[in-house]
């Protein structure tokens, strides 16, 4: 696959490429403010050993933090996998659409 390749496909498909990236972004964007108010979670209750890794890797450490702590960091368990989900829905659809044009 060349850059030629690439730059045709997106010109060609628009109207359904643009919107699936403003979700793609979305959805990363809710997986780093988990991730963010997770460290937050972590480092009000005193747990530095995943306070300060999570505020450095986002949600690379926040959300097995959120997913070991369910009752403390709830909302940022919810924030980081409604995040994944939109992510990991529109890089799937990129692909599909990328498959079958």
């Amino acid at each position: 696959m060349d850059q030629q390749a690439v730059i045709e496909f997106y010109l060609a498909n628009q109207w359904l490429v643009l919107p699936v990236f403003i979700l793609l972004v979305i959805g990363v964007a809710l997986l780093w403010f988990g991730g963010l108010v997770a460290a937050l979670v972590a480092l009000g209750n005193r747990q530095w050993l995943w306070g300060i890794p999570t505020l450095i890797l986002g949600p690379f450490t926040g959300l097995p933090y959120a997913l070991t702590y369910p009752g403390r960091a709830e909302y940022a368990r919810s924030l980081m996998l409604r995040g994944l989900a939109l992510a990991l829905a529109s890089l799937l659809l990129l692909f599909l659409v990328w498959l079958f044009t």
